[in-house]
């Protein structure tokens, strides 16, 4: 299964996974899963690690 990527639009190779026979939540429509490629995932995790704050000293 191909997802293009949210951010850059690059193909991302998706495994296709099995149901779980257990789940109750089968008649709730699926929605399309949201996907980073790997450049992008880490391009957030870096930008999101140099948003936080240094905490003050006490």
């Amino acid at each position: 299964m191909k997802i293009h990527c949210m951010m850059c639009g690059r193909a991302v190779e998706m495994e296709e996974f099995k149901p779980d026979p257990y789940d109750d939540e089968d008649d709730i429509p699926q929605k399309k899963p949201v996907v980073f490629c790997q450049l992008c995932e880490a391009k957030i995790k870096n930008e999101s690690d140099h948003a936080q704050k240094v905490p003050k000293p006490m």
